[in-house]
């Protein structure tokens, strides 16, 4: 029977590119709480006295599971958390889609930090907690060398700007969608 097994550079570059993903939606949402407190609030999903709290919380546990991503090697618990999360930010898109709420600034930050949200957002969140589920595989225990940290190192890199590059994509398509229904 054969194993399947995660090599320690694809390893190095899913962790790394999964905590800068995390790192920079806790930043975005840190430097603007209040921004972010009425996108998450308009989403309807949380009651009032539970918007603001949960506003506060989700940047700790986003850079809390960044960190751990990193530290925690060994560890699935990080990984399941940071599924958990993006598949949570994916049904709520999802949910407010299927209630006919389009209008709602999407509150992920970044590039597409003014966008509405779309089905392209979902299938976003979809591919990446595909990809991060890739990590929930046992590691290679190869001894690793001064080349593959300079490979994960560049993989993180471009995976980084992978995403950079499908959000402005998403962005634009969204864009061009929504002026293309309105008169």
């Amino acid at each position: 029977m054969v194993t399947l097994m995660l090599d320690p550079v694809f390893e190095i570059a899913l962790r790394g590119g999964a905590a800068c993903l995390l790192l920079a939606a806790a930043w975005h949402k840190v430097r603007d709480p209040i921004d972010f407190w009425k996108a998450l609030a308009a989403y309807q999903l949380l009651s009032d006295g539970l918007a603001r709290p949960v506003s506060r919380v989700l940047p700790v546990a986003e850079g809390a599971l960044a960190l751990s991503l990193i530290f925690f090697t060994g560890s699935a618990l990080p990984v399941i958390g940071a599924l958990l999360l993006l598949s949570a930010y994916g049904g709520a898109i999802a949910i407010n889609l299927l209630r006919g709420r389009r209008e709602l600034k999407c509150g992920c930050g970044g590039i597409g930090a003014d966008q509405t949200i779309h089905w392209g957002l979902v299938a976003r969140n979809g591919v990446l907690v595909v990809c991060m589920s890739v990590l929930l595989l046992p590691a290679s225990t190869r001894a690793l060398t001064w080349l593959d940290f300079v490979s994960g190192i560049f993989a993180i890199g471009l995976l980084a700007f992978l995403y950079a590059a499908t959000e402005h994509l998403l962005r634009n398509a969204a864009l061009l969608d929504h002026k293309g229904t309105h008169p």
